[in-house]
């Protein structure tokens, strides 16, 4: 089965084009040892397994005095990433093997051993963008995924400023401390306090107040809450600002749901433009609504789903598949405000594009003896079997957390991998996991551990490493969803654990700008499709607002159980607080203070340099070699010559570009 952090190799591999075609600045290199110049041409994939990448590339060995000798190596070595940065390093190069088609027979044993000697001090920056940006064909395997679901989730449509209030199930009311007369909502992200003295429920947004005696509603604005419940929400945006606003001249209207559910809205009645022959676009929303008169449907972008209805105010809804989407969907002009959804139109290169960079793992260097992680359960740990593995997880912690057959306990946190022998730790980072692991059904709110990977590891530090779906975005035939679409069971004991949800913050995908990353983050709609301040009863409570972008795939994290976000933004260590710092959402390893050492910090110092062809005697203007070490290099009117073993001779062979 193929490992989802191979997968911008390996189909790169399936595509005509290769890194050696690419020309950008960062190939060739070269680097001064011995009194003799290496030039090392851009490598061309063979395998890539468990972050290894097998690869051979052409090179030149120049002395600065005689011509210089071309060959070719196979080699294979530790690649890291830096998504951020868009770089890829490849480091702890092992030479495999090195053949030398113009060199004398005397000489070969020495240039063997010479580039045997050197290669294990190189270590080579790219450019991570290369490894996909040409890609024509993609062949992915959907397996791991086939089973997330796509069920419409209870969709409201709104023609005025509306805000969707979630409350995880039946309310569940805990008091506040110091206070005897009011409680809050703990399974609801919003801020709601209910008032012991007259039994009713008040909810904050903005600057706009509500209150009701019963939880679902109806819902009337006032002006003002009584005095100590306006206390305690000033306290809540302390602990917890948010930048939501709203701005709207009267109140907004509450929908209060107590199950997963999705709020669209126009600004009154639909109006549409067109976009391209039969498809129109509603320009007064800030939801993806898209008309197609062909089929007279419309057409909305949900977590990276499709769904379609004749009606918008009375459904039904129906899931679209992402082959089924009309054809004519990506034909939707790049100057239109909705091109963006062409990322989630299976076949376009959007798509494309963005289901590669869902393969690119970030990865890090975890110190084994620096590296700590804090988990707390809810009373006595308990673990519920995992579907289809003999493996179970803990239902009552925050944490990711499971228990393997021989009654060894593994735990992710921010990442990286732990291990102990009782539930409780102590937990040290290791450097294997249960296999089982790959297992994991998406119905199983720890699903997403499957996508931390290990790597390498000496006696000291783990190389690991975790793609788009450890932080809720997930590969579905050809495009990214947002979620798995299942419903989990939140805890109730003395604290209340969410779990992560699929539906409810609006969860839309972009392009940003530059390197092609493309990112999740939290739709805005009028007035938000979330609101408030959350006092939360988990103990790093449900965190930041919801009106606000958040970049990276962060909403697994940031908009459910939060397992990665630290209270008041200080990272702790050992109950100790250390640093006051803010949440990276799109390299989460940088949420760490201690014992991770970042890719984007650990490679910065290549000491190979972009050559400047200038020498035509040390450097041919493009080198190559195929699979079987023949070697061609390519002047610069594009003419190609072959290395026959007494000097480069003018071919006919077709060399794929």
């Amino acid at each position: 089965m193929v490992k989802w952090s191979s997968i911008f190799l390996l189909t790169l591999l399936l595509s005509e084009s290769s890194i050696a075609r690419q020309t950008g600045p960062f190939w060739p290199k070269q680097i001064e040892a011995e009194n003799v110049v290496f030039t090392i041409y851009a490598p061309e994939p063979e395998g890539f397994n468990n972050n290894v990448l097998n690869a051979r590339a052409a090179f030149s060995i120049y002395d600065k005095k005689h011509l210089p000798v071309f060959g070719a190596m196979w080699f294979r070595c530790l690649v890291q990433t830096n998504v951020k940065d868009n770089e890829v390093y490849f480091t702890n190069i092992e030479l495999v093997h090195a053949s030398f088609p113009n060199a004398n027979a005397e000489n070969i044993e020495y240039l063997q051993n010479l580039i045997e000697e050197q290669a294990q001090f190189w270590h080579f920056n790219s450019n991570l963008q290369d490894f996909y940006s040409e890609v024509e064909v993609i062949n992915i395997n959907n397996e791991l995924n086939e089973e997330l679901k796509s069920n419409p989730p209870k969709i409201y449509y709104a023609t005025e400023p509306t805000i969707l209030v979630y409350i995880d199930g039946e309310p569940v009311l805990e008091n506040i401390s110091g206070s005897e007369l009011y409680q809050f909502v703990v399974n609801s992200p919003h801020f709601i306090v209910r008032s012991s003295s007259d039994r009713h429920y008040y909810p904050n947004s903005g600057s706009w107040w509500y209150t009701s005696s019963n939880p679902a509603g109806p819902w009337a604005p006032i002006e003002t809450p009584p005095g100590q419940v306006q206390v305690l929400a000033n306290k809540a945006r302390e602990l917890n600002p948010s930048k939501a606003t709203i701005s709207d001249s009267k109140p907004p209207k509450l929908i209060v749901t107590w199950e997963p559910a999705e709020l669209i809205q126009t600004e009154g009645e639909p109006e549409i433009k067109q976009i391209y022959e039969h498809l129109f676009g509603i320009t007064n929303s800030n939801d993806e609504i898209i008309f197609d008169s062909y089929s007279d449907n419309y057409f909305i972008l949900v977590s990276g789903r499709w769904y379609k209805t004749k009606n918008l105010s009375r459904g039904p809804w129906i899931f679209v598949a992402p082959g089924d989407m009309p054809e004519i969907f990506k034909e939707i002009p790049s100057t239109s405000p909705l091109a963006h959804v062409k990322l989630s139109i299976q076949g376009t290169p959007e798509a494309i594009a963005a289901a590669l960079n869902n393969g690119i793992p970030q990865t890090a260097i975890v110190d084994r003896f620096k590296t700590k992680m804090i988990l707390e359960y809810d009373g006595v740990p308990q673990f519920e079997p995992i579907p289809g593995t003999s493996l179970k997880y803990a239902v009552n912690t925050g944490g990711s957390v499971i228990m393997s057959a021989d009654n060894k306990y593994y735990a992710v946190d921010q990442a990286v991998w732990f291990s102990a022998d009782h539930p409780e730790g102590p937990w040290s980072v290791t450097d294997h996991f249960p296999k089982e692991v790959h297992k994991i059904p998406p119905s199983c709110p720890v699903f997403n551990m499957k996508y931390v990977n290990i790597y390498d590891y000496d006696d000291q530090v783990v190389y690991m490493g975790y793609t788009p779906g450890y932080l809720g975005a997930f590969l579905y035939r050809g495009v990214v969803y947002y979620g798995t679409g299942y419903r989990y069971k939140s805890w109730f004991g003395n604290k209340y654990i969410p779990r992560p949800n699929t539906y409810g913050y609006g969860a839309k995908q972009k392009k940003a700008s530059g390197g092609g990353h493309v990112s999740f983050y939290a739709g805005a709609g009028m007035g938000g499709p979330m609101f408030g301040m959350g006092f939360g009863g988990y103990p790093y409570g449900w965190g930041l607002g919801y009106g606000g972008f958040y970049g990276g795939y962060g909403m697994w994290s940031q908009m459910a159980y939060n397992q990665y976000y630290f209270a008041g933004q200080k990272v702790a260590i050992d109950h100790d607080v250390v640093e006051e710092k803010p949440i990276d959402l799109q390299n989460i390893y940088n949420n760490r203070v201690e014992g991770i050492v970042i890719t984007e910090t650990a490679r910065k110092n290549d000491p190979m340099k972009p050559v400047i062809l200038r020498d035509r005697k040390a450097a041919p203007h493009h080198l190559y070699v195929d699979e079987d070490g023949n070697l061609y290099r390519q002047d610069e009117h594009g003419s190609w010559y072959e290395q026959d073993g007494t000097g480069w001779v003018k071919t006919d062979k077709k060399i794929s570009e």
